[in-house]
C-alpha cells in the first residue's frame, strides 16, 4: 500500500495545458508534490509548464512505481495494460464511468481488474480523487491547488472518504482550522480493487497516523474490519452511509456499494469500540479533539460547565446526561474559591452561570478565576466553556494567562462559541491556536467530550 501514499515516482496518464480542467489541477499538483520525479503523459506529446510531456508512459526513461490515470473510461483499459507493460506497481484511476453508472461500467471495471491482478498491480478507484500525503506534501489528487498550498498542517489525523469531492470538502473544511493536524486523506471511490480495509490496515501500522477517520457506504468484509478495528490502540471514528432504503438506493448510484442493516452495523461497531457519528462535520471534529486530548476511560466521566446563561446551562446538563455523562460536583475548595468571584448572594454551583460574576469583574478575571478553579478540581475530568463572542478579546487574555494550567492539566476542554457569525469566525481561530476546540453548538461540544471519555474501561 505504500505506494500509493510514499511512491518514488508517478506517471500521470491524461495530463493537460488546459486551463479549467481538473486535469491541469492534478499536473499542478503533481509537480508541486514530486518535481523531476514527475513524468507528464498525453499522446500530444510537448511540454507543459517546462515538464517534457511523453506521449506513452513505456517512453518514460525512469522506472514509475505509480501511476495516475484521468481518461475517459473506455480508453482506461488499455492505459492499465500500457502500465503493466511498464511495470508500474500501483494505478490510481479518477476517472468515472464504471460500475456507478450501471452493468456496462460494471463490466468495464471488471475488465481492468483483471488486466491488473493477472499482472501483480493494485487498483486504486476508479471514481474517485486519490490520496494525499500531508506529512511529505504529496497531493495526488485535481483538487485547485490553491486549495492547500501553504495550508497543509503535518499532524496525525487519516481521513478515508469512499466519496471524491466529500474528501474535498473536508480538507475546505479542516485547511481553515488552526488546530487540525492531518496524516493522510484519501477517496477510494468504487473500491474495485483497494478498499477500506486495505487503506485501514495501512493506517493501523502506519506511525504517522494517530486517529483514524472514516466516511464509508458498505464494508466489504464485516469480520476483517472489526478484526483490524479490535488489533489497535488508535481511535477509529466512522460515519456510515446508506443505513435507509434510500440512502442504499443513493449509494449504490453514487460509487456502486451495497449497504447493510444498520442495527447490525451498529452493534458490531460499539463491540469493536469504534466511534460512530452521525454527520459530516461531527466526524471531523470527533476526529479533531481526540487527536488533542486521546481517548480515556471514565465511568462515568465528570464534566464542568462555565457558562454566560442560565438556560444554556440547563440544556447542557441535559445533554451531558443523555451522553452518559455526569455533572462533577465540585469540592468545597473549588466552590470557595468560586465565591471570591461570585456575588455574595449566589452560591456557586455546576453549571456554573458566570454572568453575575462578570458583572461584577468583568469577563478576564471571572474566566479566569473559573477555569483555574476547576481545573484544578479533582472531582472533574472535562470541562465545557460557553463563550459569547463579543466577550472574546477578554476572554482571551484569561485563557492566555492560564495556558500553562491548561497544558499540565491535561484535562479536555471544549468551548461552544455563540454570537454574530463574522466575529465567531475570527474568534474561535484565535481560541483554536491556543489547543482549545471551538463547537458551533451545544450538542456537538458535548459529542466530541463523551467520544474522548468512550475508551476501554
Amino acid at each position: 500500500m505504500k505506494v500509493f501514499f510514499e511512491p518514488d515516482k508517478v506517471a500521470f496518464i491524461g495530463a493537460t495545458a488546459t486551463h479549467g480542467k481538473p486535469g491541469r489541477s492534478l499536473h499542478k499538483n503533481l509537480i508541486a508534490s514530486f518535481g523531476e520525479r514527475y513524468f507528464p503523459v498525453n499522446p500530444r506529446g510537448g511540454e507543459y509548464d517546462g515538464q517534457k510531456v511523453y506521449q506513452s508512459i513505456s517512453e518514460i526513461p525512469e522506472q514509475v512505481d505509480l501511476a495516475i490515470i484521468f481518461i475517459p473510461s473506455e480508453r482506461v483499459p488499455g492505459a492499465v495494460e500500457e502500465c503493466v507493460r511498464a511495470g508500474v506497481r500501483g494505478v490510481i484511476i479518477q476517472s468515472s464511468g464504471f460500475a456507478e453508472v450501471g452493468p456496462k461500467g460494471k463490466e468495464l471495471q471488471d475488465k481492468i481488474v483483471d488486466i491488473a491482478h493477472s499482472n501483480g498491480v493494485r487498483v486504486w478507484g476508479p471514481n474517485c480523487m486519490g490520496s494525499i500525503n500531508a506529512r511529505k506534501k504529496y497531493v495526488m489528487s485535481f483538487m485547485i491547488s490553491n486549495m492547500w498550498e501553504g495550508k497543509l498542517v503535518p499532524g496525525d489525523i487519516s481521513l478515508v472518504v469512499q466519496s471524491g469531492m466529500l474528501s474535498a470538502g473536508f480538507l475546505m473544511a479542516v485547511l481553515g482550522r488552526a488546530k487540525f493536524g492531518l496524516s493522510k486523506v484519501c477517496s477510494i471511490g468504487n473500491k474495485a480493487d483497494v478498499d477500506e480495509l486495505d487503506v485501514l490496515e495501512y493506517l493501523i501500522d502506519d506511525p504517522e497516523t494517530g486517529v483514524i477517520a472514516m466516511y464509508l457506504e458498505s464494508i466489504n468484509d464485516g469480520h476483517r474490519f472489526l478484526k483490524a478495528a479490535r488489533s489497535t490502540d488508535k481511535p477509529l471514528v466512522v460515519l456510515k452511509g446508506g443505513y435507509t432504503e434510500g440512502g442504499a438506493k443513493a449509494a449504490v448510484s453514487h460509487t456502486a456499494s451495497i449497504a447493510g442493516n444498520k442495527l447490525v452495523i451498529d452493534g458490531a461497531l460499539k463491540q469493536a469500540e469504534v466511534v460512530r457519528v452521525d454527520g459530516f462535520h461531527e466526524l471531523l471534529d470527533t476526529a479533531r479533539v481526540i487527536s488533542q486530548f486521546g481517548r480515556r476511560a471514565a465511568d462515568p466521566a465528570k464534566i464542568a460547565v462555565l457558562t454566560f446563561s442560565g438556560a444554556a446551562g440547563i440544556v447542557s446538563s441535559d445533554i451531558i446526561e443523555s451522553m452518559g455523562m455526569k455533572l462533577a460536583e465540585f469540592s468545597p475548595e473549588t466552590v470557595a474559591r468560586l465565591q471570591k468571584v461570585y456575588p455574595t448572594w449566589m452560591p456557586p454551583e455546576n453549571p456554573g452561570d458566570l454572568y453575575p460574576a462578570l458583572e461584577i469583574n468583568g469577563p478576564t478575571k471571572t474566566y479566569e478565576e473559573a477555569i483555574k478553579a476547576v481545573l484544578d478540581d479533582p472531582g472533574v475530568d472535562g470541562v465545557l466553556i460557553h463563550i459569547f463572542a463579543l466577550a472574546t478579546p477578554l476572554i482571551l487574555k484569561a485563557i492566555d494567562n492560564r495556558l500553562d494550567d491548561l497544558k499540565k492539566k491535561n484535562k479536555p476542554i471544549v468551548t461552544w462559541l455563540m454570537g454574530d457569525p463574522e466575529v465567531v469566525m475570527d474568534a474561535g481561530r484565535e481560541i483554536e491556536k491556543r489547543g482549545i476546540p471551538v463547537m458551533p453548538d451545544i450538542q456537538r461540544s458535548v459529542k466530541t467530550l463523551a467520544a474522548v471519555f468512550s475508551g476501554k474501561k
